[in-house]
């Protein structure tokens, strides 16, 4: 359900992507000009790879799940979405096509800006431009990072990144209500959903965190960030 009047302007918006400060009064109101906005429930599909991407999405409130679908319908997914972030993929200017799928995890209030405008305001704003560049260089090194990680560390070691990056970078506390399933947990840190469990529980008896599903609690912090190094 598309809705023109959620934020009246982008101005007004606590959620815009911070870029966007690089922009001229006139610049932002052009992006406004050109955007739409829609709601989403949890597990609706926001934009789906091999789609051609139009629009740059950007959440309002709420929070989205990023995953590229691989072989024989596995899925592996690269991070989690919140508010504030540029979500339009590498393919922007390679392919036009989306090359992974965002899907709400909770209720989520999108905007969807035109691909065409903020392209055009590349080409002309230069801060914006390497605004730009910045913001997809270090989503690539964090993909990097991740596929590193998946490639080298242990189970162990997976899982413990996994928690600390839902608890420093997605919640910001080290009490949280876990948004994933154990299936998901098991796409993010790659591997079975029963190696999963297994790992929570062997957390849990040893009192690096507290399981009480889906409510998490970062007990020994020193101790997971030692897991998680050590791979």
């Amino acid at each position: 359900m598309v809705e023109n009047c959620i934020v009246s302007s982008c101005t007004d918006c606590e959620s815009g992507w911070e870029n966007f400060e690089n922009l001229t009064e006139d610049e932002l109101r052009y992006v406004c000009e050109n955007r739409s906005q829609a709601m989403f429930r949890p597990g609706e599909i926001i934009f789906k790879q091999g789609s051609p991407i139009s629009s740059a999405v950007f959440l309002i409130n709420g929070m989205g799940k990023l995953y590229i679908e691989g072989y024989d319908n596995k899925k592996m997914m690269i991070g989690i979405a919140k508010q504030k972030r540029l979500i339009a993929g590498p393919g922007t200017y390679v392919d036009n096509r989306h090359h992974y799928t965002l899907a709400a995890l909770t209720d989520v209030k999108a905007c969807f800006i035109k691909m065409d405008v903020l392209k055009e305001l590349v080409l002309k704003n230069s801060k914006f431009a390497e605004g730009f560049l910045i913001d997809v260089s270090k989503k690539a090194l964090n993909t990097f990072y991740r596929f590193l990680s998946h490639s080298q560390k242990k189970m162990h070691g997976r899982m413990a990144e996994t928690l600390l990056y839902l608890a420093n970078l997605i919640h910001e506390s080290d009490t949280f209500d876990m948004l994933l399933s154990r299936q998901e947990l098991g796409e993010l840190s790659g591997m079975a959903k029963e190696s999963v469990v297994r790992i929570l529980k062997d957390f849990s008896e040893d009192h690096i965190i507290e399981d009480k599903c889906p409510h998490i609690k970062i007990l020994d912090k020193e101790k997971l960030q030692l897991i998680s190094n050590m791979g």
